[in-house]
C-alpha cells in the first residue's frame, strides 16, 4: 500500500492582502448600509473603502485598532481616542492635496490626513493639525457645492510629532 503525502497549501494572500480585502468588504458593507441615507455623500469611487484605510495606516501606526462597528447614524466625525481622550478624524483622499474638513462640522480634536494609493490599496499618513486651527482655517468649496476648512498638506504637522505627544502622553 502506497503512503499518499499529505498536499501543503500555499498560502496565497499576504497579510497585507489580507487587510486589504478586510478593508474592501468593511467599505462595502458601510456603502451599503448608508447609501440611501440623506446625509450620505458619495464624492468619489468606493470612498468608505478609501477612508477606512486610511483609519488602518493611523491604527497601524499608533497600536489601535479602526473601529469596525456599523452604525446607520455614521461616527460622529471620531475615528479614535488616543491618550488624554483627545478624539481623532482621518480624512483620507486619493489626491491629498489638503487637509478639507466641512465648515460646521469640526468635531474632533486632532485631523489626520492620509492618502490613498488605488494600486496598492493602502493609505499613507501626510500629517496632522488640532481641529481648533483647521476650524480657524480658510474655507473653500472643491467643486462638490460644500464648504469646507481646509489647509494644504505641506502645511501640516508631522506624524513624528504626533507620535512623540502620543507617547509622552501630549
Amino acid at each position: 500500500m502506497t503512503r499518499l503525502k499529505p498536499r501543503r497549501l500555499k498560502m496565497m494572500m499576504s497579510r497585507s492582502d489580507l487587510w486589504g480585502e478586510m478593508i474592501f468588504g468593511e467599505g462595502q458593507a458601510r456603502h451599503e448600509m448608508h447609501k440611501d441615507h440623506a446625509s450620505s455623500r458619495p464624492l468619489s469611487k468606493d470612498y468608505h473603502t478609501v477612508g477606512l484605510a486610511g483609519e488602518t495606516a493611523f491604527g497601524m501606526l499608533t497600536g489601535r485598532m479602526p473601529d469596525l462597528e456599523r452604525r446607520i447614524e455614521g461616527d460622529a466625525g471620531v475615528d479614535f481616542y488616543i491618550p488624554l481622550r483627545f478624539s481623532v478624524d482621518v480624512k483620507t483622499a486619493r489626491k491629498a492635496l489638503h487637509l478639507i474638513q466641512e465648515q460646521g462640522r469640526i468635531s474632533a480634536d486632532i485631523y489626520v490626513l492620509a492618502e490613498y494609493d488605488d494600486e496598492t490599496k493602502k493609505a499613507r499618513l501626510i500629517g496632522w493639525e488640532w481641529g481648533k486651527t483647521l476650524q480657524k482655517a480658510p474655507v473653500k468649496d472643491f467643486g462638490y457645492g460644500i464648504e469646507n476648512h481646509y489647509i494644504p498638506a505641506s502645511k501640516l504637522k508631522p506624524m513624528d510629532e504626533l507620535m512623540e505627544r502620543l507617547v509622552n502622553g501630549i
